[in-house]
């Protein structure tokens, strides 16, 4: 779904020539090749990227994330990093309002965990805590990544303190006399009092229909406080939610009434990031030079800038492969246990003005075959001297190819992939690094 998702965007400023539409082997990895060429790196400038959006063609609701980041972490490379998100919630219209007048047992949140994205100490304890948001979100918008909504810290609508995320063993819980075993998950009681009496403040006509509720209810902002990591949780996925549990006077059999923050409901995330004294912050105001060290950060962070321009020698040869390698540079104090590699990067070209996802990353998303095999950005182990030395191999002959055709500048931008979602970040070595530069590998024939 995710994959479908970005191929629209893409499709949409970017058609796919049939031109160079044989390169759907791997043969370009191991391709060897001349690699004199200027190369100038550096970091991208600031991009807000989108974070929300309808997608007209099916008039639903359409989100650049799945999995939404949570936490506060402490990088000792690039700096503090919090991310949280707000949502809408929905509702199943319905003219049984007897959760409003019955007796309330609790109202729990629950937020599925994607527990393949955590990052960071997630050992540490962490407190998050719900708010309302201040402002509603608007389906008919389109948000971007420095979208901060709106929410009344004074007014907390629950909260988990000092809990340690547990994203490997399945929770138990009892409803009613039934025990149902759930996929791990943030799971907490909320403050009855306080959401009761905003469902209560309404007319009883509002939970007639869906949209009605949603547009009164502006939704919730969930927040992380406290912590060292980031945990990533699936708020449009069925088990994330929020169930009011009540009961008959007259009767002790529990009933639920439940709100969800669906595929239908606009949802955001948010994020803060401090790089100020550290090792990124130099590469980014330039105390360190892109030429020698280069950084990227997922989330909001910055990106990678490369530029390599035309050069008329070119003129005349067919290119069989041109191939982006950049090799990871170890930073003292780098824990890669606890703050992993980027599992795969994209690029884009911004010779036009627009950033647009190269042909070589598109067709890698679209195709059955996979993103590795056609374009790679993913990290590879070597061993060199005894010590293992990570790389990244980007295949970007297609885009090169119409390049050189229409004799422009390359101009491009690499970033992790579905960035918003990803907290990866990383060193990569320079175009002027002494040992394992950035170098852009050409196999031609004449």
């Amino acid at each position: 779904m995710l994959l479908s998702g970005v191929w629209i965007l893409l499709t949409s400023c970017n058609e796919i020539d049939p031109f160079g539409s044989d390169l759907l082997n791997s043969a370009w990895i191991d391709a060897k090749g001349i690699d004199t060429f200027h190369i100038q790196a550096g970091p991208a400038d600031p991009d807000s990227i989108i974070s929300y959006r309808v997608m007209t063609t099916l008039g639903l609701s359409g989100f650049q994330d799945i999995s939404f980041p949570l936490g506060v972490m402490n990088d000792p490379l690039f700096g503090k990093v919090e991310a949280g998100f707000g949502s809408q919630l929905r509702i199943i219209a319905s003219k049984n309002l007897d959760f409003l007048t019955s007796t309330v047992d609790s109202v729990v949140i629950s937020l599925r965990y994607d527990t393949s994205t955590f990052y960071g100490y997630n050992t540490t304890p962490a407190t998050v805590r719900v708010y309302p948001l201040s402002q509603p979100y608007s389906t008919s918008s389109t948000y971007y990544s420095n979208y901060l909504p709106g929410y009344d810290k004074s007014n907390v609508l629950g909260e988990l303190k000092d809990f340690i995320p547990n994203k490997k063993d399945s929770l138990m819980i009892l409803e009613d006399t039934f025990k149902l075993q759930l996929y791990p998950q943030l799971r907490f009681r909320m403050d009855t009092g306080a959401f009761m009496k905003i469902l209560r403040s309404y007319a009883d006509t509002i939970y007639f229909t869906t949209d009605s509720f949603s547009k009164s209810f502006n939704g919730i902002a969930v927040v992380c406080e406290s912590g060292d990591g980031i945990m990533s949780v699936l708020p449009q996925h069925a088990d994330s939610k929020i169930t009011v549990y009540y009961h008959y006077s007259t009767d002790t059999v529990q009933s639920k009434r439940e709100f969800y923050m669906s595929s239908f409901a606009a949802k955001t995330p948010f994020y803060k990031i401090d790089n100020q004294a550290t090792v990124a912050a130099n590469c980014l105001n330039g105390s360190i030079l892109g030429d020698s060290l280069l950084c990227m950060q997922g989330f909001t962070g910055r990106d990678i800038r490369l530029k390599i321009p035309y050069d008329s020698a070119w003129k005349g040869k067919f290119i069989n492969y041109a191939v982006l390698h950049l090799t990871v540079d170890d930073q003292p104090g780098d824990d890669r246990t606890n703050f992993p590699l980027p599992k795969l990067l994209e690029i884009f070209d911004i010779s036009s003005g627009t950033k647009v996802a190269i042909d070589d990353v598109a067709l890698g998303l679209t195709t059955s075959t996979s993103y590795i095999r056609i374009f790679g950005g993913n990290p590879v182990a070597s061993v060199q001297d005894g010590k293992t030395v990570y790389s990244y191999k980007m295949n970007i002959t297609r885009h090169f190819q119409k390049s050189l055709k229409a004799k422009k500048d390359l101009d491009l931008v690499i970033s992790p992939l579905f960035k918003l979602e990803s907290a990866g970040r990383l060193f990569f070595k320079g175009p002027g690094a002494t040992q394992n530069p950035a170098k852009l590998i050409l196999t031609y024939s004449e």
